[in-house]
């Protein structure tokens, strides 16, 4: 298996149980087509996982949704996937 860094470019809610939209600049959406639905996503700052919900093929966007136990994917401050997070997609 593969892992690609990521930066998260837009502050994104992440509350508990909830889709989270990461955003990326138009270098790293280039990789986005090397993604699929189920694919490991972990908050490099805060080691929440999740996996890839859905992927935007012709945006710069993914949503992660979390896995349990966590059941929350953010940056470590509550409610939000922090700008300029970065993220490991292991895929």
């Amino acid at each position: 298996m593969a892992t690609r860094q990521l930066t998260n470019q837009e502050s994104s809610p992440a509350l508990r149980g909830q889709a989270v939209i990461v955003t990326l600049n138009g270098t790293d959406a280039a990789y986005l087509a090397d993604f699929a639905e189920g694919d490991l996503v972990t908050a490099d700052t805060s080691g929440k996982t999740g996996t890839i919900h859905s992927v935007d093929y012709e945006g710069t966007t993914f949503k992660v949704s979390p896995i349990q136990p966590n059941d929350t994917f953010n940056s470590g401050l509550y409610g939000f996937l922090a700008a300029a997070q970065t993220v490991t997609v292991t895929y």
